[in-house]
C-alpha cells in the first residue's frame, strides 16, 4: 500500500473547538461577515492562509494545516 500525504488547506482552532462556519450578509458594496460558528466535530478548510489567518486573529485562535492520507492498494 502506497501513502501518500497532502495538505489540503487550512482550518482554524479555538481552545478545543474549530471553526466550523461563517454567516455573511450579502451588501451592494460585497459581503460582511457577521457570525463564526464553532464545533468539536466539523473543520471550515480555507484554501488560503491568509483568510484562516484573518478569522484566526478575529475569534482569538491559531491556524493549523490539515493533510488528508491517499491510501490505494497496489495490485500484484
Amino acid at each position: 500500500m502506497k501513502k501518500d500525504i497532502k495538505s489540503i488547506g487550512c482550518g482554524v482552532k479555538v481552545g478545543k473547538q474549530f471553526v466550523s462556519g461563517e454567516d455573511k450578509k450579502i451588501t451592494f458594496f460585497g459581503s460582511i461577515k457577521s457570525g463564526t460558528f464553532l464545533s468539536k466535530s466539523e473543520v471550515k478548510l480555507f484554501t488560503e492562509f491568509d483568510d484562516a489567518k484573518k478569522t484566526a486573529e478575529e475569534v482569538n485562535g491559531k491556524v493549523i494545516e490539515l493533510y488528508a492520507r491517499e491510501v490505494s492498494e497496489d495490485e500484484d
